[in-house]
C-alpha cells in the first residue's frame, strides 16, 4: 500500500461518523471540481469516472441522513442531493458543464457548513 492510500485507510479507521462525513464531502467536492475542470476542457470521456464517483458518495450521504433524529433538515439535505445528483446526469448526458459547476457551488457550500458546524473547523480562504 502506497503512503496516502495508507494514510487515507488510517484516517477513515480512526474516524468518528461527524469525521468520516467531512471525508465523503472532501471527496465529493474534489471529485466534481475534477469532473468540471475536464468538461470544460470539453474531456467528457476523463471526466465521466469523476462524476460517477460523485454520484456514488451522494448515494452513500442520502443513505447516512437520520430521519429520525432531525426529518426536516434530513429532508432538505436528501432534496439537495438528489438535485445534486440529477444535474450530473444531466451533465454527463447532455454534455453540459454548468450543470457540473451549478453542483459544484452546491457542494463546497454543504462542505464548508459541515465543516464549520459538525466539525468546527473554519474555512481557509481559497
Amino acid at each position: 500500500m502506497n503512503p496516502a492510500d495508507r494514510y487515507l485507510s488510517d484516517r477513515v479507521m480512526t474516524a468518528t461518523p461527524a469525521q468520516l462525513t467531512g471525508i465523503l464531502f472532501e471527496a465529493l467536492s474534489a471529485a466534481v471540481r475534477g469532473a468540471a475542470r475536464l468538461q470544460q476542457e470539453g474531456d467528457f470521456p476523463s471526466a465521466l469516472p469523476r462524476s460517477l464517483k460523485a454520484q456514488r458518495i451522494l448515494v452513500e450521504l442520502r443513505t447516512t441522513l437520520d430521519h429520525d433524529a432531525g426529518p426536516e433538515i434530513a429532508g432538505n439535505l436528501e432534496a439537495l442531493y438528489s438535485w445534486c445528483h440529477g444535474n450530473l446526469v444531466r451533465a454527463n448526458r447532455d454534455r453540459d458543464p454548468s450543470a457540473t459547476r451549478s453542483v459544484l457551488d452546491v457542494v463546497e457550500q454543504l462542505e464548508e457548513a459541515w465543516n464549520v458546524g459538525c466539525l468546527g473547523r473554519v474555512a481557509q480562504p481559497a
